[in-house]
């Protein structure tokens, strides 16, 4: 069996998209000071600040198209396969993980004369980035092959000129977490009820992000042409 072979080259690789950052720290809130008569109530810490969003992967390249193989003999023996198929879809990029958020700031303290503070609530995580699109295959190539005799015995040529097969697409990114909620302030309870600083309820935490969506899977390529027969 003699073997001739062009393939086309596989796509290359698209490279994944870049992280999301982590939000800022909340600031910590403001102790109380304590007087004779009226005091300065603490303060609550700030909320931390949201994650950046994941970038998008980058999309995988196209394959290349199969090359062409032309062959042409008085007599044609048999035992001939051409691989003439064209390269696959590079894969495509995967989507950047979403930034975490970030921590709240610790809330003020209340000492002894007043109530604590809440710590700020948790900054939101960020969305992952998407998943790109895989490469699409590389059409197919060509195969050419003439002959005046045919002394095969009955043995074909074989030969195989099918477009490439798309590449897959890239993963989604994972979305970033929440950050920490600060810690209350140390001091009398909170529920002090000779305070006059009421801290009301603590800040909701933030949301963690959401994953990205998948890339798609690039497309395949379309078949060669051939052309096999036998000649004056």
């Amino acid at each position: 069996m003699i073997n001739v072979v062009a393939i086309g080259f596989r796509g290359i690789d698209g490279p994944p998209g870049p992280d999301g950052t982590t939000g800022g720290q909340g600031g910590s809130g403001r102790d109380a000071v304590c007087h004779t008569f009226n005091d300065d109530a603490p303060s609550r810490g700030v909320g931390g600040g949201p994650g950046s969003p994941g970038s998008a992967g980058v999309a995988g390249s196209d394959g290349g198209i199969g090359g062409t193989i032309r062959i042409e003999v008085d007599e044609y023996r048999g035992g001939i396969e051409a691989d003439c198929r064209g390269g696959q879809g590079g894969n495509g990029g995967n989507g950047g993980r979403g930034g975490q958020g970030g921590n709240g700031g610790d809330g003020g303290w209340g000492h002894n004369c007043e109530a604590n503070a809440y710590g700020g609530g948790s900054g939101a995580g960020a969305n992952g980035g998407d998943g790109s699109k895989g490469g699409n295959g590389g059409g197919g190539g060509s195969f050419f092959l003439f002959y005046k005799k045919d002394l095969s015995g009955g043995n074909p040529p074989v030969w195989h000129i099918e477009g490439g097969p798309g590449g897959p697409g890239g993963q989604p990114g994972q979305g970033g977490a929440s950050g920490k909620e600060g810690v209350r302030g140390k001091g009398k309870p909170s529920g002090y009820h000779v305070s006059t600083y009421k801290p009301g309820n603590p800040s909701p935490p933030g949301n963690p992000g959401n994953p990205g969506n998948p890339g798609r899977t690039g497309d395949s390529g379309s078949g060669g042409n051939f052309d096999v027969r036998q000649v004056t």
